[in-house]
């Protein structure tokens, strides 16, 4: 039972971490080229060691995307800071959207929507987040935010920029739809 209990206390604190990601503690990430579905892309990655930035690397990675014809996926570009989301190979959403500023990057990959919360809280930030869609651990793909009693959202004027603490913000007009519209399972790729 004691070694549960520390194993737990231990994963929690990694997660803390992870999720407490500040600019002087996470590399930075930045995309070189676009894929379209089914292609190769080529992602550089830039590694800065703190406190002291003496080194820096840049590696170049080859990221499959994914070859999907029939089903849903929703896709979300940092280059472009746009999400579209395909039915069966048709676009059925493009919207500009907001993905982490530098020091709270979006992570890229392969995920799903692990739940849905049509009015999840951000305990770190005080905010609601409307129409939310959990794809991997405190990350989702929000409405811009407001304060609880607020009708002003948050960052609506910032999309198409990198603007976030890690989610993905999509605007009021689309948010819902896309909401709706995704299923718990519906696959995410962020490139």
């Amino acid at each position: 039972m004691r070694f549960r209990l520390v194993a737990a206390a231990a994963v929690l604190a990694i997660v803390s971490v992870c999720a407490a990601s500040s600019p002087a503690s996470s590399p930075e990430r930045s995309m070189r080229a676009q894929a379209e579905p089914g292609a190769t892309a080529d992602v550089r990655v830039r590694l800065v060691r703190e406190p002291s930035a003496e080194w820096r690397r840049d590696v170049v990675v080859k990221q499959k995307a994914p070859k999907r014809v029939s089903g849903t996926l929703i896709e979300v570009s940092i280059a472009t800071q746009r999400l579209t989301a395909w039915q069966d190979g048709v676009v059925v959403l493009s919207t500009p959207i907001s993905t982490g500023m530098p020091g709270y990057d979006t992570p890229p990959g392969h995920f799903h929507v692990l739940f849905k919360n049509p009015n999840a809280w951000s305990a770190k930030w005080g905010v609601i987040m409307p129409w939310a869609l959990n794809i991997h651990g405190n990350y989702f793909i929000h409405q811009v935010t407001h304060y609880p009693g607020s009708t002003v959202n948050i960052g609506e004027s910032r999309l198409g920029t990198r603007a976030s603490h890690g989610c993905v913000r999509v605007g009021t007009a689309a948010a819902e739809r896309l909401y709706r519209w995704a299923r718990v399972g519906t696959p995410v790729w962020i490139h």
